[in-house]
């Protein structure tokens, strides 16, 4: 049996299983399998953030450049 994050041999007297039953060769491969949704949502979050920056970005400038006056009212 080979484990499913590094692809070594699994010697079954040191395996370790992880909260979804699978087996790994170490603690450090199945604590990888487990953390490895938060990276898929960081990425999410990445790209939300950078198009809500792109879309803030000209106003910005616009603020920069004096054209824009910024109102209190606008900001609640």
């Amino acid at each position: 049996m080979r484990c499913p994050s590094c692809q070594l041999i699994i010697d079954p007297r040191t395996a370790w299983r992880n909260s979804t039953n699978r087996f790994y060769c170490s603690e450090f491969c199945a604590d990888s399998e487990v953390s490895a949704p938060r990276s898929v949502q960081k990425e999410v979050l990445d790209r939300q953030y950078l198009e809500r920056l792109r879309r803030l970005l000209p106003f910005f400038r616009d603020l920069k450049s004096n054209r824009v006056s910024p109102s209190v009212g606008a900001l609640q």
